[in-house]
């Protein structure tokens, strides 16, 4: 897996951090850069993990669990915009997975 790539979606100061990380990045700046970002790089056969750090509208959020629900690669880790301190869309995030494993199990 030497090839295989992590890539960061979010704001300048995240990608920036996790730069410094060696990790690549792209800064997103509005919703509609975001999905034409994604699609681009889950079509990317040597992306194994996208980390977004943003906040999202619910339109894109419920977009993003119907992608980690129907697809395994590559991994998506949404994680909350760690300057923002009122952190609920992330939780809101795994809320809305968990719900929907909950109705493919049940």
């Amino acid at each position: 897996m030497p090839n295989q790539k992590v890539h960061v979606l979010g704001h300048d100061e995240i990608v920036s951090m996790l730069g410094l990380l060696g990790i690549e990045g792209t800064v997103i700046k509005e919703n509609d850069d975001f999905l034409k970002e994604f699609n681009n790089l889950v079509n990317d056969p040597l992306i194994f993990m996208i980390i977004i750090s943003l906040d999202l509208s619910d339109n894109i959020l419920d977009f993003l669990i119907d992608f980690k629900i129907n697809r395994r690669k590559p991994f998506i880790m949404y994680i909350p915009d760690i300057f923002n301190l009122d952190s609920g869309s992330a939780n809101l995030f795994l809320t809305r997975v968990y719900e929907s494993i909950n109705k493919i199990i049940s």
